[in-house]
């Protein structure tokens, strides 16, 4: 591995940005795809679960229908996320499989994501096994799967994200979060625009980020795009992440 392949931002639906990233897993473990780096966007917003969560426990469906706000099952662990198309930035790195402990892994790759907070002058730090916090409070959180030879983590960083609107869709457990010494949602969720007072330009914190990750992995970034093989599996994939079957039975 001499270099990383950067896939510039991408602003398409929670069912195609899903089957992007598990396409180019898959493909990376038949040899077929170069480590990859990507940041994204979701069009419209949307909400994505972890693998093994159940839809109608952890987000209003009706409420999700009544704003227009898809939900889509992840191929990765984790919890549910709400994806801002105004406020939130997703990144994808599927490389290969880091050995050792995961909690480890998730650390290694979430520093560039740390130290660009840490340029906007952010206390940033690391809540294993897989969340940024600021202030104590969670702004960014990621989710992993890994293959046979490869990886895939992806995950979110919060520079804008309505919080209220993700409040409203959240089933939230009140007992968690008074055993967490909350007395409300809020107390628990940041974003940069809260904690800095004033709203990043997400164009200007992708060039951070990635400039963070080259630094970061050792390793230069070249831009490219999808090739043919992992655009002809996206397409299939994409199909699995708009049904019902796998979006509430796991079923593809």
């Amino acid at each position: 591995m001499d270099e990383i392949r950067y896939i510039p931002t991408i602003e398409d639906t929670a069912t195609r940005q899903m089957a992007i990233d598990e396409a180019i897993l898959r493909c990376y473990d038949k040899g077929l795809s170069p480590p990859t780096l990507r940041f994204f966007k979701f069009s419209p917003s949307a909400i994505t679960m972890g693998y093994a969560q159940d839809v109608d426990d952890v987000i209003d469906t009706q409420r999700c229908n009544e704003l227009e706000i898809p939900y889509v099952r992840r191929v990765s662990g984790g919890g549910t996320v709400y994806h801002d198309l105004q406020g939130e930035i997703t990144y994808s790195i599927v490389t290969d499989k880091i050995s050792g402990n995961i909690e480890e892994s998730f650390h290694h790759l979430l520093k560039p994501i740390i130290d660009t907070l840490r340029d906007y002058d952010l206390d940033a730090v690391f809540k294993p096994y897989n969340d940024v916090l600021v202030n104590r409070k969670k702004i960014s959180g990621s989710a992993q799967r890994r293959a046979r030879k490869g990886m895939l983590q992806h995950g979110t960083l919060m520079y804008a994200t309505d919080l209220s609107t993700l409040a409203s869709i959240l089933k939230l457990d009140e007992e968690k979060l008074r055993a967490k010494g909350a007395k409300s949602f809020f107390d628990l969720v940041t974003t940069m625009e809260d904690e800095l007072g004033w709203k990043p330009e997400p164009d200007e914190l992708i060039d951070a980020m990635k400039v963070e990750y080259e630094r970061h992995l050792g390793l230069p970034l070249r831009e490219g795009e999808l090739n043919e093989k992992e655009l002809e599996m996206v397409n299939k994939l994409e199909r699995k992440y708009a049904s019902e079957e796998w979006t509430y039975e796991r079923k593809c």
